[in-house]
């Protein structure tokens, strides 16, 4: 997977969580995922689609993250996950991929994306779509972590054609 496809993700999470908590989110080294065990507590999962790109991308947080986040942006002290913590994992999803949406369009692609899901438990699965490549870029927050799954397949072929003439 060509790191110019994963890095609209990664900025969209920098910035959502940068403008949302005023914090920094620190990014380390990226690894391929093998399974579909998540690693963290809560996920919120969303697909994206179109002709010529396609791919779901995740964020999944332990529990005391989540919270952490939570808390941070509502000035709250919850102790549990409860339903609007859930919300707020699905909406940081929706906000990452509409960022990330932002910057594709930028490179001459577009898509659709989907209504997040959001999934929690110690048994909980992330799957992607069969067949395409798994990234899990993990980040740290003050002391916390998560981390972001990307998974897409780009015809490349199509995104050439469809790329914008940098001369017009």
């Amino acid at each position: 997977m060509d790191v110019k496809f994963i890095n609209p993700f990664i900025n969209s999470v920098v910035a959502a969580i940068e403008t949302m908590l005023g914090m920094p989110a620190e990014r380390m080294a990226p690894t391929v995922k093998n399974d579909s065990i998540p690693q963290g507590d809560i996920s919120g999962i969303i697909g994206f689609a179109a002709s010529n790109i396609y791919g779901s991308v995740a964020l999944s947080f332990p529990t005391a993250t989540a919270l952490k986040i939570y808390n941070k942006m509502m000035n709250e002290s919850l102790t549990a996950i409860n339903d609007d913590v859930r919300d707020i994992v699905g909406e940081l999803a929706n906000i990452v991929a509409g960022g990330a949406k932002k910057e594709y369009s930028e490179m001459g692609l577009s898509f659709d994306i989907s209504i997040p899901t959001v999934v929690m438990g110690n048994a909980h699965t992330i799957t992607h779509k069969a067949g395409t490549p798994v990234v899990i870029v993990p980040f740290k927050l003050e002391g916390s972590s998560f981390v972001l799954e990307i998974s897409m397949k780009v015809r490349i072929n199509e995104v050439a054609a469809n790329a914008p003439d940098p001369a017009s």
